[in-house]
């Protein structure tokens, strides 16, 4: 077990590679938060266009599974995108937790004087 004492300087390396980190998954998320709203979009508007197409008279259970079936792809999208959005969002969330740990042991190394 290495007993290898934490400088200031070290701490602040790694706080500042954490903050890199949060500005690269910032861009990330402006991104995927676009191209998911778009996939969504493109979802709701193909599935209510083969809703409306539909003319015959069916019960609203089978037209709803018709126009799925006919916006399956910009659905699978749509919720992969979702997935990654929220995957980024507690990427962001850790990231912010693990800068908040290293002020408080950036204080404790101060108050010690390493």
């Amino acid at each position: 077990m290495s007993t290898a004492t934490l400088t200031h300087v070290d701490l602040e390396n790694e706080m500042l590679r954490v903050c890199r980190r949060m500005e690269e998954d910032i861009e990330i998320l402006t991104e995927v938060s676009n191209d998911r709203a778009e996939a969504e979009s493109s979802y709701k508007y193909k599935h209510a266009r083969a809703m409306i197409e539909q003319t015959e008279k069916t019960p609203v259970a089978t037209k709803e599974a018709h126009a799925h079936l006919r916006a399956s792809e910009d659905y699978k999208l749509w919720k992969i995108l979702e997935g990654r959005e929220k995957a980024t969002q507690q990427s962001l969330i850790a990231s912010r937790s693990r800068l908040d740990a290293l002020r408080t042991i950036c204080a404790n190394v101060r108050a010690t004087g390493v």
